[in-house]
């Protein structure tokens, strides 16, 4: 359609020239060296018109054979393009669909690759845990751009952390950490990286960039300083002021977590300090109810157990059916030798819930009652609790002590 448009252009152009010729007839005249050539406007305007599309020619070709090599480059160079593109898509789909040995063999072979082509070539040898093959063509990407230095330094890092060679990635991430210490990604290797090296006192440091990077969620970083601030936490057991630094540092949403209360509560017992930790147990259970810290408040003892049994009891009204209440009672109780209240509580937290720590407790006071038989029955029952296999008990003294026995049994 456009061919036949320009051809009845160049029509309608020539039947407008010859009817402009046949209107104005006339005669051009040209002097060359004393002689006078004589032509007319038509055959003039025809030669013209032909000399000039000739000389166009003459130009456009001594053009396009200065210029061959060049354009001869171009196109070598973008024929070697299209063919490192399909490799590319080749290997990545095979990448994709864990063909690594294809992808590896379609991105680290052939002219026209590019650092994309290695780092992807290198990530299928990974694949197949072929180190040697990936260090090889991580190098052959070399470093080029600042992304593509990057990239390749945090891709190499991250690999290095799946062999386990966490040393090997501190030395790959130190220089990424100068120049690019709130990257995204960088900050995900390094939070990584000090996991895997148990550095908690940095982690600890690293959160809150974690947090102004949006690296994770809010929920997910509400986890992560939890468990961060537990592990401080067991990293310094044994000193109180050193705990206190510790405690004072966590923000005040983490330091409100029972998990975290819990471990400082744990550490300050392992430190002899159980009035502290009576107090901060005590708090945190005004404010939230959580079995793990009643469970430690059972655990106290000496003096601060006294006015922790009675605050205890306390709980019982709006907790009386809470198993883990009753056996942290039965605990404090057995701490002030309180027997037979201990038994009592003891013997209603199985009740409500068997576990082995309340059949051994239960058995050390039936011991300090004098009733060792009573007492190897309830170390066979937490036996079997433990390992969840029912074992054959034997028969302890007679029908009537076994009655009394069951007889004694107190519900609170």
């Amino acid at each position: 359609m456009k061919l036949l448009l320009v051809l009845l252009a160049a029509l309608a152009g020539a039947v407008g020239v010859g009817h402009l010729i046949s209107s104005y007839p006339g005669v051009v005249a040209i002097s060359v060296d004393g002689q006078i050539i004589r032509l007319s406007l038509a055959l003039f305007v025809v030669a013209g018109t032909l000399g000039a599309l000739l000389l166009s020619w003459l130009l456009i070709s001594v053009y396009r054979l200065l210029t061959f090599r060049s354009r001869l480059r171009r196109w070598w160079g973008g024929r070697h393009r299209h063919a490192a593109l399909q490799r590319l898509e080749a290997g990545m789909l095979a990448l994709a669909v864990g063909d690594y040995a294809r992808a590896e063999r379609q991105l680290g072979r052939g002219a026209g690759r590019t650092p994309l082509h290695y780092l992807a070539a290198a990530q299928a040898a990974h694949a197949q845990q072929a180190r040697g093959r990936r260090d090889a063509l991580l190098a052959l990407a070399g470093e080029g751009t600042a992304e593509v230095a990057l990239a390749l330094g945090v891709r190499r890092a991250e690999m290095q952390l799946d062999d386990d060679d966490a040393l090997a990635a501190e030395q790959t991430l130190a220089p990424l950490l100068a120049h690019h210490a709130e990257q995204r990604q960088v900050l995900l290797v390094r939070h990584r990286l000090l996991d895997r090296l148990n550095r908690h006192t940095e982690l600890q440091a690293l959160l809150p960039i974690l947090r102004r990077q949006k690296v994770y969620s809010p929920e997910r970083l509400a986890v992560l300083e939890a468990e961060v601030a537990v592990r401080c936490l067991g990293e310094v057991m044994g000193d109180p002021a050193a705990l206190n630094r510790v405690w004072l540092g966590l923000n005040k949403s983490t330091r409100a977590t029972p998990s975290v209360v819990a471990a400082y509560a744990r550490a300050l017992l392992n430190a002899a300090a159980p009035a502290l930790a009576e107090e901060v147990l005590r708090k945190a259970l005004v404010s939230q109810w959580d079995a793990r810290l009643v469970a430690l408040y059972g655990e106290l003892q000496g003096a601060p157990a006294k006015g922790a049994l009675t605050r205890a009891e306390g709980w019982l009204a709006g907790h009386r059916d809470d198993p883990v209440l009753l056996l942290a009672l039965g605990r404090l109780c057995a701490d002030q030798q309180l027997w037979g209240k201990a038994r009592a509580y003891l013997e209603a937290s199985l009740a409500r819930r068997p576990l082995a720590l309340g059949y051994r407790l239960l058995a050390d006071v039936c011991e300090s009652l004098g009733e060792p038989l009573l007492a190897q029955r309830q170390r066979i029952l937490g036996l079997e609790c433990a390992t969840a296999t029912p074992l054959v008990i034997p028969v302890m003294g007679t029908l009537e002590q076994a009655g009394s026995a069951r007889r004694s049994g107190a519900v609170v």
